[in-house]
């Protein structure tokens, strides 16, 4: 699929806010959780895609990232976006 002259390769969505866990680690304690509590007034910086094949390896990849320790990381699964495909 070709936008804007780029090429997309796989179109895809976040889930839900009710499938969201939210990381955060504290004096080397890793902790997910259910939902998403990070404050609004904190904006996207950036996200990653990893495919992963439980949500506990998810959380796992999560508590690396440097902001799990400063604020919180959320994880969310992906989904296709119908009609869109690559």
């Amino acid at each position: 699929m070709s936008i804007c002259g780029r090429r997309f390769r796989r179109p895809v969505g976040h889930s839900p806010q009710a499938t969201t866990t939210t990381v955060r680690v504290r004096s080397g304690v890793t902790t997910p959780t259910d939902g998403p509590f990070i404050e609004a007034k904190e904006h996207l910086a950036g996200y990653y895609v990893v495919a992963c094949d439980s949500l506990e390896r998810a959380v796992e990849l999560a508590a690396q990232i440097p902001d799990a320790a400063i604020n919180a990381v959320e994880v969310r699964p992906i989904v296709a976006v119908p009609g869109m495909e690559a």
